[in-house]
């Protein structure tokens, strides 16, 4: 069988096809994932068509952002399409259609700003435009009235206005397109025939010549966003790399202020951006100058070995924050990765505290916290605690209700109290600690080791400097209330306290930091021995009671899958059991069943300084199912 019109049809079957194949592709028509399709196979954008991917100013006419748009210019194509062919013949169709698109191409790059074009409709109201000429022309030989041609061309002009704004297409390259195509008509009156291509010719290096002298500044203006992208993206890659040295990151962040710098030079290096740009360059400016005083902090903080420079990279990065929203985000050649979706919902919470850290009913106490718990009810992500006035009390990050992460403590007049950071639940590396005059007290180091590296009074001055020394401090009335003295670190020898008054408060022996023996007595004269097991949570009655009624709850469930499941918990002053961990899991049913075991054993004591001084701590059993 033979077709009447077989590029005209042609034409409409290879639009098809294409666009069936992207959305086999691609999988999808949500967005960003199926416009960032069409940029990547061949779509119209001027930084890259003006750089080096000049065939998109023929690829994207077989694209389409939509079925209404496909099937819109497809029927248009064939309206057209046949009348032209018709006229012309099958070679000097083609030459029409996308020399039109070219010309369409041209008139889009040089009015719009980052515009991402697709569609044959530019070429299509070249066919038009070449229909038009012809038309008016065959009717004034023929004597008949060309009025109703103009008028039904006004009508098509007006419609296809219309629905280009419905659609978001794009008029500037409907309009070249129609240029070229009545540019091409009246050429064709110069030839012999409608069928010949002669004076044409000297079009294909006229649009060519035009292409080449478009201003470039979109191609330039989008590589220095792309050099932000990925300085950001950077950035964010290193976050991801904990096991990084501190030399490493000192030699990346450094790296990264002169890429910035290098930014903010190709940015200043335009000499012309249009009006619709600027607001956009002031924001990008600062928001750069942000990004590089952020990259001093944490130059600083790595530095100085310090987390207190998180506030100062707080505050910057809040800075930017009125600087993201952009007119043109030119974010398009970012990949967009299918992320696989948590599936567990995190909601907001907020709980009240009392001074020791008890959680309790109501809206009031001595704390609250902020923060973000899953469908187990455990902390996850960043949180904060407050004090009952509203004033922060600590900022750090919870996983699975472990603190995990930097945190930062701080005193209720808003000054530092003190900043390290913890690995589920364990100090590890340097942690500062301060006076409430802001001086800073102690650097301490949680490494394979305990060890206390320097010791300053409030003036500033060294007590215990690189781990040596002799540690002192006063009551307000200025008797020593505690003297001792470290080595290597720690705790050394004997170590004394005294009550205001100056009578003798405690003698505590230490031996490489652990606590041999201590002696303390109350100024009622009651009086306490111990030793550095009375640090720590213990059950009432031993662990020997804890251990019998584990056995006997384990042999009541007599449960099918054997092994051990082992729990941290916290013991406040009142003897409240909370926050428990499952450090070692079984099954989330064993699991569940070993908490409650431990709920209903023995009570348990908490831990004591000195003796006598109760104090919240960590308690750690072993259920063995």
């Amino acid at each position: 069988m033979k077709f009447r019109f077989p590029i005209t049809f042609i034409l409409i079957i290879i639009n098809v096809c294409v666009f069936a194949y992207l959305r086999f592709k691609l999988g999808t028509f949500s967005e960003p994932v199926w416009t960032q399709g069409l940029l990547f196979n061949g779509a119209e954008f001027a930084p890259l068509t003006l750089g080096k991917e000049w065939p998109r100013l023929f690829t994207h006419l077989f694209l389409h952002g939509n079925l209404a748009h496909l099937f819109f210019n497809m029927y248009a194509l064939f309206t057209a399409g046949q009348e032209v062919e018709k006229i012309t013949g099958l070679r000097k169709f083609l030459f029409i259609y996308f020399l039109c698109g070219f010309t369409a191409s041209l008139a889009s790059l040089y009015f719009n700003l980052f515009a991402i074009g697709v569609g044959a409709s530019g070429a299509i109201f070249g066919l038009f435009g070449f229909l038009l000429v012809i038309q008016l022309v065959e009717s004034r030989r023929n004597d008949r009235p060309i009025t109703p041609i103009i008028i039904n061309f006004l009508i098509f002009l007006g419609v296809n206005i219309l629905f280009a704004r419905v659609l978001n297409a794009d008029n500037a390259a409907h309009l070249g397109g129609l240029a070229g195509g009545v540019v091409l008509g009246i050429s064709s009156l110069l030839n012999a025939s409608y069928k010949t291509v002669r004076v044409e010719w000297v079009l294909i290096p006229m649009c060519g010549l035009l292409f080449s002298v478009l201003p470039k500044y979109q191609v330039t203006y989008f590589d220095f966003f792309q050099k932000i992208l990925k300085i950001e993206d950077s950035t964010q890659a290193l976050y991801k790399k904990p096991n990084l040295t501190n030399e490493k990151f000192l030699e990346r962040y450094r790296g990264y202020q002169l890429a910035w710098d290098t930014a903010l030079t190709m940015l200043h290096a335009h000499t012309y951006l249009p009006q619709e740009l600027h607001a956009d360059t002031f924001k990008l400016s600062r928001y750069i100058e942000l990004n590089k005083q952020e990259g001093k902090y944490r130059i600083l903080m790595i530095e100085n070995e310090s987390y207190r420079y998180l506030d100062s990279i707080e505050w910057s990065q809040q800075q930017m924050q009125p600087y993201y929203q952009l007119d043109y985000p030119l974010t398009q050649l970012r990949l967009i990765k299918q992320q696989k979706q948590d599936t567990s919902k995190l909601l907001s919470k907020q709980v009240w505290y009392n001074e020791n850290w008890e959680e309790i009913e109501g809206q009031s106490g001595a704390y609250y916290r902020i923060g973000m718990v899953d469908s187990l009810n455990r902390w996850q992500g960043p949180l904060r605690d407050y004090y009952n006035n509203g004033e922060v009390q600590m900022k750090g990050r919870y996983e699975n209700n472990q603190r995990h992460g930097i945190f930062i403590y701080y005193t209720n007049h808003n000054t530092y109290l003190s900043a390290g950071r913890y690995d589920k639940e364990r100090a590890v590396g340097k942690w500062e600690h301060f006076y409430q005059n802001g001086q800073i007290k102690s650097e301490e180091y949680f490494l394979d080791d305990y060890y206390m590296k320097n010791i300053w009074d409030s003036l500033g001055s060294y007590m215990v400097k690189d781990g040596e020394g002799k540690f002192e401090t006063w009551h307000s009335n200025g008797v020593i209330s505690e003297v001792g003295t470290y080595k290597d670190g720690r705790k050394e020898g004997l170590w004394e306290g005294s009550h205001r008054d100056g009578t003798l408060y405690f003698e505590e022996f230490f031996s490489k930091g652990r606590l041999i023996r201590g002696r303390s007595r109350l100024l009622d004269g009651q009086t306490f021995v111990y030793d550095q097991s009375s640090l720590y949570p213990m059950p009432k009655g031993g662990n020997a009671k804890l251990v019998e009624h584990i056995k006997k709850e384990v042999e009541k469930i007599n449960p099918k899958t054997r092994g051990r499941v082992v729990l941290a918990f916290r013991v406040s002053v009142n003897q409240t059991l909370s926050e428990f961990l499952v450090d070692k899991s079984l099954t989330p049913e064993l699991d569940a069943k070993a908490v409650e075991i431990v709920k209903s054993g023995p009570e348990w004591l908490p831990g004591r300084e000195h003796g006598h001084k109760a104090q919240n701590g960590w308690g750690w059993v072993t259920v063995e199912f």
